[in-house]
């Protein structure tokens, strides 16, 4: 089964988050023609629910897509957040990477979702200090395909 994960900022601003939506939208209907099956979504806010969502959109035109939740501690299940509910009930699984909060809980998931794809969807605003570009560098250490939708203040007008 090919995988893809999410891995991208939280704060998208509202001038930008149209666009990060219709780019993710394309990623994954590209990465559907291109034969992935599995979607691993980080849980999130900002990037990985919108990837998420989309995911959960698609199923219905493609019942072979599995989503699972890849949860970075358990009382991250808690929140309050609509979005994360939603996508939640849309998961076909869950795997959970921490009973309690850790200091590198994150990168832990992060790890997990480089480690189980092929393919990494990064939403970058340019932010080398970030766990996306953390992520990112773990992609391409792995030499996995990674498709970025560059989201940087000079690369939209």
């Amino acid at each position: 089964m090919k995988s893809v994960c999410i891995t991208g900022h939280r704060d998208i601003s509202e001038g930008k988050i149209d666009y990060v939506r219709e780019q993710l939208r394309k990623e994954v209907e590209q990465a559907i023609e291109d034969g992935f099956t599995l979607f691993l979504c980080g849980m999130a806010d900002g990037s990985d629910l919108e990837f998420g969502a989309i995911v959960a959109e698609n199923k219905e035109a493609h019942p072979n897509l599995f989503l699972e939740a890849v949860i970075p501690y358990k009382n991250r299940l808690k929140s309050k957040n609509p979005r994360f509910k939603q996508v939640l009930t849309q998961c076909n699984g869950l795997k959970l990477i921490a009973q309690e909060y850790s200091s590198d809980c994150f990168f832990m998931r992060n790890r997990y979702l480089v480690e189980n794809s092929q393919r990494v969807i990064a939403v970058f605003d340019g932010r080398e200090r970030s766990g996306t570009a953390q992520t990112m560098r773990m992609a391409a250490s792995k030499n996995l395909e990674l498709h970025v939708i560059d989201i940087s203040d000079s690369s939209i007008k």
